[in-house]
């Protein structure tokens, strides 16, 4: 099963909303931020070195950023339904906007 390493106040919301949209069966596993620092706690760098969210952890592995989560989860459970084919103007877009949002519209 899937484990969604959900952080409040994080990117772990849109893979939440991919997992209800793929319909696959996930436990989400919630982590406060430090009051004082609004740091992840150290419980989440032992997922994930980086100790940043979301996470996710599915069949052995271990997978971190949104845009290589969204990709994995499509991938490996939605192909069908929400990748295109690889090369067509479909597919580019999807890329475009997957890494629009985290490297562009993300910052602001």
């Amino acid at each position: 099963m899937i484990t969604l390493h959900h952080l409040e106040n994080s990117r772990s919301q849109r893979i939440l909303w991919l997992l209800e949209e793929l319909g696959v069966e996930y436990e989400i596993k919630r982590y406060e931020r430090d009051p004082k620092t609004n740091l992840a706690p150290p419980s989440l760098k032992a997922i994930h070195p980086l100790g940043k969210s979301p996470v996710i952890t599915d069949n052995g592995k271990t997978i971190a950023e949104s845009a290589v989560i969204i990709d994995y989860l499509i991938n490996t459970y939605g192909k069908d339904r929400f990748m295109p084919e690889v090369g067509s103007d479909a597919y580019n877009q999807l890329q475009y906007w997957l890494h629009y949002a985290e490297g562009s519209l993300m910052p602001f």
